[in-house]
């Protein structure tokens, strides 16, 4: 009895896992961000265009995934390296960002780009923050465009940043989505 219910109860605790991934809506990719540190004489910028979206029906947010490794600097002057440690991406490897998007609100009959005040929830570090940000949506039945722009202080994170940045940047932070997009694949 034993020998016949071991096999079935491995293949139960293989299967759990893949049943709930089936159930998730998955990622859209190619998405452009920028990120822009500001320093005592110039902006170190960042960019990245393979930043991944999803949407929770659940929770009704959008749902933002970027490894730090994919930001790649936008200039010649921006250090390649830079980035990398100031997000310590040796130990938290990704940026996530969740937007808050009620569905009944962005398709409530408009058709043409709308600006909503969104709370957007940002995970840097560990670090979680939360604040309200105009996101520009642009409705459509199955996708979901939108473009925000927002700034962080390291300061008011209280964010970890290695001792030879600080005396090169001044702490702000900007972060600059543009026509982001989310589409149902599923169907």
């Amino acid at each position: 009895m034993i020998k016949w219910l071991l096999p079935v109860l491995c293949f139960l605790l293989m299967a759990a896992p893949t049943l709930a991934q089936q159930n998730r809506t998955p990622f859209t990719a190619n998405n452009s961000i920028q990120i822009s540190l500001e320093g005592a004489s110039s902006t170190y910028d960042f960019q990245s265009i393979k930043m991944l979206v999803r949407y929770d029906q659940n929770t009704s947010k959008l749902e933002c995934l970027l490894p730090i490794e994919n930001l790649l600097p936008a200039n010649d002057s921006s250090p390649v390296s830079m980035v990398q440690d100031v997000f310590f991406a040796s130990r938290y490897p990704e940026l996530y960002i969740e937007i808050e998007a009620p569905i009944e609100q962005i398709n409530a009959g408009k058709r043409s780009r709308q600006t909503l005040n969104s709370r957007v929830f940002i995970n840097i570090q560990g670090i979680v923050k939360e604040m309200v940000v105009p996101v520009t949506f642009t409705p459509d039945r199955k996708t979901i465009t939108f473009s925000t722009s927002f700034e962080l202080m390291l300061q008011d994170l209280r964010l970890r940043v290695p001792a030879r940045y600080t005396s090169r940047l001044t702490g702000r932070m900007l972060f600059t989505v543009r026509s982001a997009r989310w589409a149902d694949l599923r169907n």
